[in-house]
């Protein structure tokens, strides 16, 4: 008696000629399907805001002050508060400025600020800024 065999079709067989995990093909599918969600979760969430920042730059004035200049944006109509660090050469904080950002000057500011520090400070960066 004559056993006769199949070949693998088309649908079978990637590319290379070697044989498709079914399972392996829908455990990509469905990683790709949840990292496509929480991509979109986490890009919706940073969109709704109320305030956002960029650092532009900062200068290292004296051992005891440095100055940070970042713009601000405002998606409401409130005012709004920003926390502005600076950081020694390792990484601690040596000093902060609270600044008030009254939504009356406009959507988008660039605002400059002056941070004491305790100590010689290596940058100065936003650390958040949120609505008042």
């Amino acid at each position: 008696m004559m056993t006769i065999h199949e070949a693998p079709g088309p649908a079978d067989e990637d590319a290379g000629g070697r044989r498709v995990d079914r399972r392996a093909l829908a455990a990509t599918i469905a990683v790709a399907i949840v990292l496509t969600a929480a991509a979109s979760y986490f890009g919706l969430k940073a969109a709704s805001q109320d305030v956002r920042w960029a650092d532009v730059g900062y200068t290292i004035e004296s051992p005891t002050e440095a100055t940070s200049t970042f713009d601000v944006y405002l998606y409401t109509e409130s005012d709004a508060s920003c926390r502005i660090r600076a950081l020694n050469s390792t990484f601690s904080e040596v000093g902060y400025a609270d600044v008030a950002v009254a939504r009356s000057a406009g959507r988008q500011q660039r605002i400059t600020t002056t941070v004491v520090t305790v100590e010689p400070a290596v940058t100065a960066v936003v650390a958040y800024c949120q609505s008042s």
